[in-house]
């Protein structure tokens, strides 16, 4: 699913994700490191927010994405904005949602550090 936005006067604010990667293998800045999300409630100031922009309810990100996740995650631990004892979770393991969607979830259920 998309990240959603609003409009707060004339700024168009990110709601959910600091950061966006689309299947072209870009990753795109939302917030960015130095920002509180609201991606997850009650997990916003403890948790790097990533969206891969697409439907993965039956069928998987491709591999240009999946490889930029990867990547941003790498890079958030290199750069110090994610702890090395990080947890990799899913949206719905802490809220009520079905994102990431049911393909992309049994994916990153084998990447390393999810619990």
């Amino acid at each position: 699913m998309p990240p959603r936005s609003r409009i707060e006067g004339n700024e168009i604010m990110l709601l959910e994700a600091l950061f966006i990667i689309g299947e072209d293998g870009n990753i795109y800045e939302g917030g960015g490191w130095t920002k509180i999300g609201d991606h997850t409630f009650g997990f916003n100031k403890i948790s790097l927010g990533i969206s891969i922009i697409g439907n993965f309810m039956t069928t998987t990100p491709n591999s240009k994405a999946q490889t930029a996740a990867l990547s941003l995650i790498q890079c958030s631990l290199l750069k110090g904005y994610l702890a090395s004892n990080y947890t990799l979770k899913g949206h719905r393991q802490l809220g009520q949602t079905t994102c990431p969607g049911d393909a992309l979830y049994e994916v990153i259920k084998q990447w390393l550090r999810w619990n």
